[in-house]
């Protein structure tokens, strides 16, 4: 049984934590991320992050961004579910994905939000019903914002629920890069060095930002897909950061929030993934409380290093896993050996029955014949016996007896012939014996 063990080289872990202000203001997280698998471990691995809108229209926006990082892992799932081969048209491939992509999510996220809004689409795909918002959630808006507030909301259900949506892809040949709205996505590479694999959009300008609630939002992604040849690993990143603005905005200089790159690269040197990860939320809480103020939210992807904290402990796992294929494999053999032996000892139990019945067989058989042999003899014995004793008695029938041998002549005798009697002389007869 073969492994991919180098599958399991990548990790991936995040957190999200509640901004200062939003802790001081009781507004909840508004941030969402999510990955798959669920463990972070193996290729492929997807992460999605998203920042709900913190303006007062948006007063739903913590469901829209959990719907935006559910949709986006369905979708980038769904979509190259069937491109996990090293023999796919890379440029047929990356142009699909950047046309359409991009509407699939947003009409994805559309439905989530129309189902949590309690409306439905008849056949001609027109809504029907009202959207479920409060009276409470209208008179917020309202005191805060004005009814022109109320009115945008209306006319645009789906602003309630404005957010952003970031996504990375990791395969073994390519990484996948989706980016709607602000936030940062960084790559580090081996040596430490950090750059942006996608340009900032120019049409982020202060606290405005692209969002899945506007019309036509597909036109607004950015999508960027980088082929790595089969083999070459090393090549591709050794760690991928994805994070909403209120990290980015926590730091005066694009120098000074580029340090976290390395940083956190060599974090992983000292400590194992699952320590990096507990450290997260602290970190985060102290980031946001000295800068932003912000909700603020991290994933990151992890590609095992030689000079990890976790390659030994990766090694040890991987001399386990041979270790137990070798005794499941030791076990399959001894069982198919304790089969063989079953079968063998089968056989010879069928071979004993038969050797049995064979001379069970030869001795009722011997016996058979011999009985039959000694039957025939003595039938043969007793009618020997027999012949002789007629035989005997035919001879005794023709032998006369001594006491009737002068009378009894034979017929064909001389005596017997048809010559005339001979003439008798008176001297001849006999004397009569006086009375």
């Amino acid at each position: 049984m073969k492994e991919n063990i180098p599958q399991l080289k990548w990790r991936c872990i995040g957190e999200s934590v509640k901004g200062a202000s939003h802790v001081r203001s009781g507004l909840p997280n508004q941030d969402a991320i999510r990955w798959f698998p669920e463990s972070g471990i193996g290729l492929p691995l997807i992460l999605a992050v998203s920042d709900g809108h913190g303006s007062a229209k948006s007063f739903r926006s913590d469901r829209g961004s959990r719907f935006a990082v559910e949709t986006a892992i369905k979708v980038i799932q769904e979509f190259f579910l069937s491109s996990q081969s090293s023999d796919i048209n890379f440029s047929a491939l990356k142009d699909a994905a950047q046309r359409l992509l991009p509407p699939r999510l947003v009409n994805e996220w559309r439905k989530a939000v129309n189902k949590d809004l309690g409306l439905s689409e008849n056949d001609e795909e027109k809504l029907t019903n009202k959207p479920n918002f409060t009276d409470e959630e209208k008179q917020i808006l309202v005191d805060k914002d004005g009814e022109a507030a109320w009115q945008a909301v209306e006319n645009n259900y789906f602003l309630a629920y404005g957010a952003t949506v970031l996504a990375v892809l990791v395969t073994e040949f390519f990484i996948v890069y989706i980016q709607l709205g602000d936030g940062d996505i960084l790559e580090v590479d081996s040596k430490g060095n950090t750059t942006r694999p996608l340009e900032r959009d120019p049409n982020l300008i202060a606290n405005e930002t692209t969002s899945l609630c506007m019309n036509k939002a597909w036109n607004e992604f950015q999508v960027h897909l980088e082929q790595y040849p089969k083999g070459t690993p090393k090549q591709m990143p050794a760690l991928i950061l994805v994070s909403t603005d209120g990290y980015s905005n926590s730091f005066s200089t694009d120098e000074g929030f580029f340090k976290i790159g390395q940083d956190y690269r060599q974090m992983f040197k000292s400590n194992l993934t699952e320590e990096v990860r507990q450290k997260l939320e602290g970190f985060l809480q102290e980031t946001s409380e000295k800068g932003s103020g912000d909700d603020i939210t991290l994933g990151m992807i992890k590609r095992l290093e030689t000079d990890d904290r976790d390659y030994l402990t990766d090694r040890v796992e991987d001399l386990d896993r041979k270790v137990i294929l070798v005794e499941e494999s030791n076990m399959r053999q001894q069982e198919n050996i304790s089969v063989f032996e079953s079968k063998v000892n089968d056989l010879k139990q069928q071979q004993y029955t038969i050797q049995k019945a064979v001379y069970w067989g030869f001795i009722w058989g011997f016996s058979l014949i011999m009985g039959t042999f000694l039957i025939s003899n003595a039938f043969s014995s007793y009618l020997f016996f027999r012949l002789n004793k007629v035989e005997k008695m035919l001879n005794e029938l023709k032998e006369p007896k001594s006491g009737e041998e002068g009378q009894s002549q034979p017929l064909n005798s001389p005596s017997n012939t048809s010559s005339p009697p001979p003439e008798t002389t008176p001297s001849q007869v006999p004397t009569p014996i006086p009375p």
